[in-house]
C-alpha cells in the first residue's frame, strides 16, 4: 500500500509539474484580464496608476445602463449582426459549395481555384482595408469605370443633339436657340446652376468655341457638365456597410473552404462511389454523405465565423475608421473610440467589451443547440 501510494504521490506531482506552467499562464494572460476588466466596468476608474494613484472603487452598474441607453450602441450591434449574417449565411455557404465543386472534381485546375480563393487571407488586413478603401474612393477604378461611362453616354447624347439640330456645318458650329435648349435639357438643373442666366450664357461659350474641332468641343462640354461618380451614397445609414460586407465575404471565404476541403478529403471515396452505383443523384450525395460527416467542421466553422465577426476589426477601421456619423462603426471600434479617444471612458469600454463576450457566447451556445437538434456526427 505505501508503495502504491508513493508512486500516486509521484504521479500528481509529476502532472502538476507539466501543467501548473500553463495553468499560470492561463491565469496571467486570460484569466486575469477577463476579472479584471469585469472590475473595471463596474468602478469609476479613471485612468492612472491603478495601484497607489488616484482611489478608485465600486460604482455600480452605471456603464452598462448608459451602453443601453447609447443609440450609438444600437447601431454597432446592427452592424455586427450584419457581419455575423454574412460570415454564417455568406461565407459557409460559399465556402461548401466551393470546396465540394473542386472535391468531387467539377471545376478544371482545383489546385489552382484553391490558391486563388485562399490568397485574401495571406495578405495583411490593414493592406486589405487600404486597397478596397481606394478602390471605392472616387479617384480609385471603380470611379475611373463609371466617369468613363458617363463621358461616354454624355457624348452619345450630345453627338445625337448636334445631327438633330444640324448645329455642325462647314463654318463651325452653328448655334441655334434649338441647340441651346436641347443642351440645357441634357445638362438638367445642376448643369444649368453653372450659369447665373443659363441660355445667353451657355450660347456665348458655344461662340467661343467655333474654331475648335467637334471633338474639342465635345470634350470640353462633357468636362464642363459631366458629373463625376462619387461614393457619397454609400455614407447612407442603409447603404454604408455593403462595401465593408462585399470584402468580408471575399476576404474569408477561402478561409473556410480550406477547412471544409481538408475534411471532405477524409470521407472514403469508396462510399461516395457506392451510393452512386446504386442510383443516387449529386444532390443526394451532398445531403446524406457529405453534410453529415461535415457536421462538426460545419458548426465549428459557425463558431470560428461568430466570435470573428464581433472581434473583428481592423479591416472596418482600415476601410472607413467608423465611418461618417459612425454609420460604419462596429462594437470593436466603439470600444476603441470609448477607450483610447478623447477623454477615455475606462469602464464603459470594458464593459462593452463584456459585453460582446457575452453576445459571443450566446450565439455560440445558439449553434450549438441547434447542431444538437438538427445536426448529424462527424465520423
Amino acid at each position: 500500500m505505501a508503495s502504491v501510494k508513493r508512486i500516486d504521490n509521484e504521479e500528481g506531482r509529476a502532472y502538476w509539474m507539466m501543467v501548473l506552467p500553463a495553468f499560470i499562464i492561463y491565469l496571467l494572460v486570460m484569466a486575469f484580464p477577463i476579472i479584471l476588466s469585469i472590475v473595471l466596468s463596474v468602478s469609476d476608474y479613471s485612468g492612472g496608476k491603478m495601484f497607489g494613484g488616484e482611489k478608485w472603487g465600486f460604482s455600480g452598474f452605471g456603464a452598462y445602463a448608459k451602453i443601453i441607453a447609447d443609440p450609438l450602441f444600437w447601431n454597432a450591434l446592427k452592424n455586427n449582426a450584419y457581419i455575423v449574417l454574412i460570415s454564417v449565411f455568406g461565407q459557409l455557404p460559399l465556402a461548401f459549395i466551393f470546396s465540394y465543386l473542386i472535391f468531387r472534381k467539377a471545376v478544371k485546375w482545383p489546385d489552382f481555384w484553391q490558391s486563388v480563393l485562399y490568397v485574401p487571407n495571406i495578405i495583411s488586413v490593414i493592406v486589405v482595408g487600404l486597397l478596397w478603401q481606394t478602390i471605392f474612393s472616387p479617384n480609385g477604378p471603380i470611379g475611373e469605370i463609371m466617369n468613363s461611362i458617363y463621358r461616354h453616354d454624355f457624348q452619345v447624347k450630345l453627338q445625337a443633339i448636334f445631327a438633330a439640330t444640324g448645329a455642325v456645318g462647314s463654318g463651325g458650329l452653328n448655334v441655334t436657340d434649338g441647340l441651346i435648349k436641347r443642351l440645357l435639357d441634357l445638362v438638367g438643373p445642376t448643369g444649368a446652376a453653372m450659369f447665373t442666366d443659363p441660355a445667353p450664357e451657355l450660347k456665348d461659350l458655344l461662340l467661343s468655341m467655333n474654331s475648335d474641332t467637334v471633338p474639342q468641343i465635345m470634350d470640353s462640354l462633357s468636362n464642363l457638365f459631366v458629373q463625376k461618380w462619387s461614393p457619397e451614397f454609400l455614407n447612407k445609414p442603409d447603404l454604408a456597410m455593403l462595401p465593408v460586407l462585399f470584402v468580408i465575404l471575399w476576404m474569408y471565404t477561402g478561409m473556410y473552404l480550406i477547412l471544409f476541403l481538408a475534411n471532405m478529403q477524409k470521407i472514403d471515396v469508396q462510399i461516395i462511389e457506392a451510393a452512386r452505383i446504386d442510383g443516387a443523384r449529386e444532390g443526394q450525395v451532398m445531403r446524406y454523405i457529405i453534410l453529415p460527416a461535415l457536421s462538426g467542421t460545419i458548426v465549428n466553422s459557425a463558431i470560428l465565423a461568430i466570435s470573428g465577426s464581433l472581434s473583428s476589426f481592423a479591416l472596418v477601421f482600415a476601410m472607413t475608421g467608423g465611418g461618417p456619423s459612425h454609420v460604419t462603426e462596429i462594437l470593436a471600434i466603439y470600444m476603441y473610440n470609448n477607450a483610447f479617444l478623447g477623454r477615455p471612458n475606462f469602464p464603459l469600454s470594458n464593459a462593452i467589451s463584456l459585453v460582446m463576450v457575452l453576445i459571443s457566447f450566446l450565439l455560440i451556445m445558439l449553434t450549438k443547440l441547434i447542431e444538437k437538434r438538427f445536426g448529424g456526427k462527424e465520423e
